[in-house]
């Protein structure tokens, strides 16, 4: 037996995160501090590569793709975000200020196929 493991699939619920805040990092992207305002989201469906469907308080909406996280506030585990409700993800600069700046206030929800 190898002991290949089969990857798990995301669990598909919708979730939604308040953006509570913005941090430009220089040659890297865009931090955005999500935190979460309702469902229970899961590391699988906010794995580096996933979408994000960013909604602004104006109505306006796009995509964005994680690109990372951020590791300032702490290893990114599921157990960790059950327990903080909190996850810092990192974008691309081009997605953040695409159109209108992504601000604190906006919302991000998912999971975006």
């Amino acid at each position: 037996m190898l002991g290949l493991r089969r990857k798990r699939g995301s669990q598909g619920s919708a979730f939604s995160f308040r953006v509570s805040d913005v941090v430009e990092v220089p040659l890297r992207g865009t931090v955005l501090r999500l935190r979460v305002a309702q469902g229970k989201p899961s590391m699988s469906d906010l794995r580096i590569g996933s979408k994000l469907r960013l909604r602004s308080p104006a109505g306006a909406e796009r995509d964005v793709t994680i690109a990372a996280y951020a590791t300032s506030s702490g290893k990114a585990t599921q157990a960790r975000l059950d327990r903080v409700r909190e996850l810092d993800v990192l974008i691309r600069d081009e997605e953040a200020t695409s159109s209108d700046p992504i601000e604190i206030g906006w919302t991000a929800s998912g999971p975006v196929s």
